[in-house]
């Protein structure tokens, strides 16, 4: 059975252009062009908490695995880092020269990475005093579209084609080569040794980071060639945004080299510029088919 729309969140002005779940999945922390962050209740789609301070729009937005503090970045070159509770802006972080995209953080909020036109990675200790980077990624050759930070890797999807894995423990990187721009990259759920890689040849590549790093299946069916369309996936499903305006998910298990759609959802009436499934989708069976979607009609939708 495909998900259906449960909520449709309208506070936001133009495009938003990322959406996600809490750690507990009850909120939603979504950005848009219109300088705004939002707070929503996942469940009612009420607004709890405005966040505002970035002078361009806001790119990207990450959560805290305790809910305290959310991470944004955006077109002003500057990383906020919020409490969630009060709205108030913890730290201003600057370092990139250009556009930042993308913003991850790890497990306690300590470590901030995010990724930029500029085509760094820059990351940030919050334990400590200097607002200025603690380290600086220069490996790609174009921007840096989409990060994931775990505990102890960094891996960056760029607009050079690469997905780059940087082992922070033993200061190595590994470069994996795909034939098309990357402007997304998730971790397959609990299968660590499995990674997503959202490219603007219209393919979602399915990486074997524990073999060559060669894509072993993708995931088609979706448009994905001018935008930046953010994909997730749990390990069972992959879920991804698309230019045609629908929400397109897929079934891990379908298996094959290329792997057709197995639901395409609509609700938006424009781009679908980023999809995110629910933190508990395979652990409750009652959030199995939940997930948010952000688009450039201004909407975000909550599915279940």
């Amino acid at each position: 059975m495909s998900a259906r729309a449960q909520q449709r969140l309208t506070g936001h002005t133009g495009s938003v252009n990322a959406a996600v779940f809490d750690s507990t999945g009850d909120y939603v922390v979504s950005g848009g062009q219109d300088k705004q962050i939002l707070l929503s209740n996942a469940s009612t789609g009420r607004q709890v908490q405005a966040y505002h301070g970035h002078g361009w729009a806001v790119q990207g937005v990450a959560v805290s695995q305790d809910s305290s503090q959310l991470a944004s970045c955006g077109g002003d070159r500057m990383v906020f880092v919020w409490d969630i509770s009060t709205t108030q802006i913890k730290r201003k972080l600057t370092g990139h020269r250009q556009r930042v995209d993308c913003v991850a953080t790890n497990g306690d909020g300590s470590i901030v990475a995010s990724g930029s036109f500029d085509k760094t990675v820059c990351i940030w200790d919050l334990r400590a005093a200097p607002r200025t980077p603690l380290q600086v990624l220069e490996e790609s050759k174009d921007g840096v579209a989409s990060l994931v930070l775990t505990e102890s890797e960094i891996i960056a999807g760029s607009i050079d084609g690469c997905v780059r894995t940087y082992d922070m423990r033993n200061a190595k990187v590994v470069e994996d080569s795909l034939e098309s721009p990357v402007v997304s990259v998730s971790v397959a759920g609990s299968q660590q040794g499995r990674l997503l890689a959202g490219c603007m040849d219209s393919t979602i590549q399915l990486l074997d980071r524990e073999g060559d790093g060669r894509a072993v299946a993708a995931f088609v069916g979706h448009k994905c060639a001018e935008y930046r369309i953010q994909c997730d996936s749990n390990g069972q499903t992959v879920v991804s945004g698309s230019e045609d305006g629908f929400v397109y998910q897929w079934d891990i298990a379908s298996g094959g080299e290329i792997i057709q759609h197995t639901h395409r959802l609509a609700g938006h009436s424009g781009i679908v510029n980023s999809v995110k499934l629910h933190p508990r989708a395979t652990t409750d069976a009652r959030k199995s088919r939940a997930m948010v979607s952000a688009g450039s009609d201004g909407s975000v939708i909550v599915w279940g």
